[in-house]
């Protein structure tokens, strides 16, 4: 704990965040074998339907509260960044009680276009689960902003333990699939509980028709990026399984699987970073020191990539049978997807300044258009490469349009030649690395490039020596 004071805050909080996602990671990979223990493949596939549902309905639910929370309270249109925090509170609890009635409603029929045999009570304990979303993204959204990453730990990290042990319980006790979807519904009651007492001790609550028409044009269309982010995401593997068969598409999930790695190990900073750039951006120098630390993610993004393309290999090799060791060609690919997603939300920061996301909604929906297209034409004929091939084109139009379109809006001084010097090292490194002769090359040479980056960051001056951490400490 004394080392972690004697850090910048910026540093102090990615941390703790690292060690907030860390230990939902490492429960959610304890739970595995409980779950194969307990469920039968049919129960576990039940299980796989609700959580699709789950992940489809919070885009809608979610509404883009926590994007807007921190967009709003930094504007110094508004009263107090508290006020602004209250009144998206409210209209979460508003948002709640209204899809609540309107899933319960719904209910009957939602269990009927489910596949695999759910039953209308699973439907409803993770319906009402979701309706409180918005209820729980708003406080935590709020813990980010005010920089209490501890009492974010604590909730996040609190709730994913609460519930392994709940369903640990319910699995044993012979509840099958509705058992965990119970524990899921009782943690979620639970924090959103937990949460709302530090909210309510903190900015109160406030219900504002005015907060609907305030609010509702930055977070409204964020509903749509959030589906195009899946389009761009998830459903090539859906052609794929049709096109060549689950087993063939199995190999290209399990990569998939690991370049999300790069997502998870870029986000402690980004937990840090998109939370305070507004506020940052609005300080002396903002637009400066936004194009520092947007440039600082770079390099995180860029180590990032290189750890998942180094140790991938090992672990597929260790942790899967001979069969599924094909997924190691895929794996830089879709680590290079995870960078370009990154990217794009972060260096096109301008774009998100406006009063509204209507144009980086248009942006994600057209490339998520292209995406459909592509994919259409290319995974018929030529299977994972296809899906590649068009998974690219649709990022790489994305990230271009949007940097674009982002300078135009708000411009931020970018040191091009420093990006383009790190895009062109990890590029060049990736390509070693995946052509080294084995996975111990592949290991060894990661380890080395990724001191390359290190040296990149010290000659840029992105990291620096505890005298030179001021800056870091008035932005935090």
């Amino acid at each position: 704990m004394t080392l972690l004071k004697r850090l910048p805050p910026a540093l102090q909080q990615s941390a703790i965040y690292a060690l907030a996602l860390a230990g939902a990671k490492g429960i959610s990979l304890l739970m595995v074998p409980i779950f194969t223990h307990y469920l039968s493949p049919a129960d576990y596939g039940r299980l796989d339907v609700l959580q699709t549902l789950a992940d489809i309905l919070s885009i809608i639910i979610g509404l883009g509260l926590a994007d807007t929370l921190f967009r709003f309270c930094n504007d110094e249109r508004l009263s107090k960044a508290g006020e602004t925090a209250a009144q998206l509170y409210g209209l979460a609890w508003v948002i709640a009680i209204c899809s609540f009635i309107l899933t319960q409603l719904a209910a009957p029929l939602i269990t009927k276009a489910l596949p695999g045999n759910i039953t209308l009570t699973q439907t409803r304990l993770i319906l009402t689960s979701l309706s409180l979303s918005g209820t729980i993204l708003v406080p935590l959204a709020w813990l980010r902003f005010r920089g209490k990453a501890f009492l974010f730990l604590g909730g996040s990290l609190g709730r994913t333990t609460f519930q392994a042990l709940l369903a640990t319980l319910f699995l044993m006790a012979g509840f099958s699939v509705t058992g965990f979807v119970m524990a899921g519904f009782i943690a979620c009651v639970s924090l959103s509980l937990f949460l709302g007492y530090i909210q309510l001790k903190d900015t109160g609550i406030r219900f504002s028709f005015t907060a609907i028409k305030t609010y509702g044009p930055y977070g409204g269309p964020l509903i749509f990026a959030g589906f195009a982010g899946f389009i761009l995401g998830s459903f090539d593997r859906w052609i794929l399984a049709e096109t060549i068969g689950t087993a063939e598409m199995a190999q290209y999930a399990l990569a998939a699987k690991f370049g999300l790695i790069t997502a998870v190990l870029i986000q402690p900073y980004d937990m840090w970073w998109h939370a305070k750039r507004f506020s940052v951006l609005t300080q002396p120098n903002g637009p400066a020191r936004c194009a520092h630390y947007s440039t600082i993610a770079m390099m995180v993004v860029c180590s990032a990539s290189l750890i998942v393309c180094a140790i991938s290999p090992l672990l597929i090799t260790w942790l899967t049978p001979q069969t599924y060791h094909q997924s190691i060609a895929y794996v830089p690919y879709l680590v290079l997807f995870a960078a370009l997603h990154n990217l794009t939300q972060t260096l096109g920061f301008g774009i998100y300044t406006e009063k509204t996301t209507r144009l980086p909604a248009l942006i994600d929906g057209g490339s998520a258009v292209i995406a459909l297209i592509a994919y259409f034409s290319l995974i018929p004929p030529f299977g994972i490469t296809g899906a590649i091939g068009a998974t690219f084109i649709a990022l790489s139009l994305r990230f271009l349009i949007t940097i674009f379109m982002a300078q135009k809006t708000y411009y931020l001084p970018y040191s091009i030649w420093k990006l383009s010097i790190f895009a062109g090292y990890s590029l060049l490194s990736g390509t070693f690395i995946s052509f080294a002769p084995n996975m111990h090359w592949q290991t060894g040479l990661g380890l080395l490039t990724l001191s390359g980056v290190a040296l990149l960051g010290f000659l840029f001056n992105l990291i620096t020596f505890p005298e030179k951490r001021h800056d870091l400490a008035e932005t935090a």
